[in-house]
């Protein structure tokens, strides 16, 4: 299969590369999420005005998407498994073997990676950096160092605070029913993890 096991750490390192890990936007306490209104910071990031807390998905980053969504996404008896290699806390949901041909991940990107970090770099690091619309109130962005679209790759990038940023990673086989458009994949599994983020931090 082609799909390679190291899928968040390996997509998150494409992103460090390209940003200056010195500062991070505002650190202010995290509170429940709503839809945030727009602005920008001093980056050209989008200012996100109700962010989500990541603490308890730092510490358990397979946690952010629940087996019954996993299910729900075409991956029926998959358990998601830390990856260990990636920069900051993540976790991939390996269905290579499946039926499903595909494998979702989940990265939280780590301190002094976010969206005021990363846009600034955009045209520099990036052969496809598109804006997506917004997943549940959350600036959201196809961000690829190298396009492997019709591979049945892709990845998002979604701001959830000031500070805060996750990556999402889906990768997939020929046979895979989401092969043909792994960016639509990628958003679903992130649409799925928002929501279940939404729900812990209230």
């Amino acid at each position: 299969m082609r799909i390679r096991t190291i899928v968040a750490g390996t997509a998150a390192l494409a992103l460090l590369a390209g940003c200056d890990t010195s500062g991070g936007g505002t650190t202010g306490t995290p509170t429940s999420a709503s839809q945030p209104t727009s602005g920008t910071d001093s980056g050209g990031a989008p200012k996100i005005q109700n962010p989500l807390n990541l603490a308890a998905f730092e510490a358990d980053p397979c946690s952010t998407v629940t087996p019954a969504q996993v299910q729900s996404f075409g991956l029926p008896g998959v358990t998601g498994k830390v990856n260990t290699t990636a920069p900051g806390p993540a976790c991939n949901w390996l269905g290579s073997s499946t039926p499903a041909k595909m494998a979702p991940s989940v990265g939280i990107l780590p301190e002094g990676t976010n969206l005021s970090t990363i846009l600034p770099k955009k045209d520099t690091t990036y052969q496809v950096f598109e804006s997506l619309p917004d997943i549940q109130g959350y600036p959201s962005y196809v961000a690829l160092s190298v396009d492997q679209r019709k591979e049945g790759n892709c990845s998002v990038l979604t701001g959830v605070s000031d500070a805060k940023a996750i990556l999402f990673t889906f990768q997939s086989d020929e046979g895979s029913p989401k092969f043909a458009d792994p960016c639509g994949a990628a958003t679903e599994f992130a649409t799925l993890a928002i929501t279940t983020i939404k729900a812990g931090a209230k």
